[in-house]
């Protein structure tokens, strides 16, 4: 047996004996059956607080702003602009505690002072109504209203929003 004949087999013997001591490698969709939740940590938010989201290959921002207790008037009260240049999606969440109906507008703006009607909604005393805006500017807010003069309402509102980096 000549010498290059020699080498092919022990590089093939030793390359046969080295795939046999490694182990079996699991497929790719046990990996992905697995649940995430062990991964998930979400400590519960205060007004104005993030929480982050641990999840394999990205990550998720939480923040959530609440407005206890807004009192309608009979002219337009804005509640305060909300930076929304960085999120992926954001919702105002309405409740109505009273007893009148309100009229409640979503503003957009881009430089947080000249504002236009993105969209509005009459929500009726003891409902609750989800918002979401229609069109896209860097600040966002709302604006709240009684319906009908001299009958106020008190709204709680949730702004609450998600970016995913």
């Amino acid at each position: 047996m000549s010498r290059t004949a020699k080498r092919c087999k022990k590089k093939t013997h030793s390359s046969t004996k080295y795939a046999n001591r490694r182990q079996p490698r699991r497929s790719c969709r046990a990996k992905l059956l697995k649940p995430p939740c062990s991964r998930i940590t979400r400590p519960r938010c205060k007004q104005g607080n993030s929480s982050h989201t641990k999840l394999p290959g990205a990550t998720h921002c939480f923040t959530e702003h609440t407005y206890v207790g807004a009192v309608t008037q009979n002219t337009n009260q804005p509640l305060p602009a909300q930076d929304t240049s960085s999120l992926s999606m954001y919702t105002y969440g309405i409740v109505n505690r009273g007893e009148h109906p309100a009229l409640v507008q979503i503003q957009v703006s881009p430089n947080a002072v000249d504002y236009a009607v993105d969209s509005q909604e009459v929500i009726a005393g003891g409902q609750t109504k989800a918002l979401v805006p229609q069109r896209f500017l860097h600040y966002t807010r709302l604006v709240i209203q009684s319906v009908q003069p001299d009958q106020p309402t008190r709204l709680d509102v949730y702004f609450q929003a998600q970016r995913v980096r």
